[in-house]
């Protein structure tokens, strides 16, 4: 995997923590390819979505959240369609112009909307400050932007309910991998 060069899994599970069940499973000294075959299999979808957000580099992880969220496309309002789109754009051309405008539309957004998520992992993409443009510079924790990431993709899988939430995963989970090479995540049907 171009993007994801680890020849073991530990620094990236160093970042965060797996469920009970994961840990069970795998261990740090497993390839990425290795442990995302394994979590997969168990079906461990929201350990696999953390799992790859923090594997991934920054700007690949969140085009990928926008790329799932928008599989959603037709269940998220106007509003959040928008910051799916304007976060995507950023991931093309990241600047600071378009980070703060996307912090300013996402405020209004529910924290259950998948965008939202997607707009935030923008904002702490330690691409700038995380304080009010006019106060001193705070950087955001580093992997911020996974988490959100991985909440984008998860909440985008459960919210609204709806009964293709394994389809999803497993369209998202190629989309990954296909990143994870090198691609644009950009499948077509026949192959997700």
């Amino acid at each position: 995997m171009k993007k994801i060069p680890y020849q073991d899994s530990k620094k990236i599970l160093s970042y965060f923590d797996l469920s009970d069940e994961a840990k069970e499973l795998v261990s740090d000294a497993l390839p990425p390819i290795e442990v995302i075959q394994v979590l997969q299999k168990a079906a461990l979808n929201i350990d696999l979505t953390t799992f790859i957000a923090h594997a991934l580099p920054m700007r690949e992880s969140i085009w990928w959240a926008t790329l799932a969220t928008g599989l959603r496309h037709d269940d998220l309002t106007q509003a959040e369609n928008s910051v799916v789109a304007a976060s995507a754009n950023w991931v093309k051309q990241p600047n600071e112009a378009m980070r703060r405008e996307i912090e300013k539309s996402i405020v209004p957004l529910a924290n259950e909307s998948a965008a939202k998520w997607v707009g935030q992992a923008v904002f702490w993409s330690g691409q700038g400050s995380i304080a009010p443009a006019e106060n001193p510079v705070v950087m955001p924790a580093d992997f911020l932007h996974a988490k959100a990431v991985a909440g984008a993709i998860n909440t985008a899988a459960a919210l609204p309910e709806w009964s293709g939430y394994k389809g999803y995963y497993k369209k998202v989970f190629n989309m990954a991998l296909d990143i994870a090479d090198g691609g644009s995540g950009k499948l077509t049907e026949e192959a997700s």
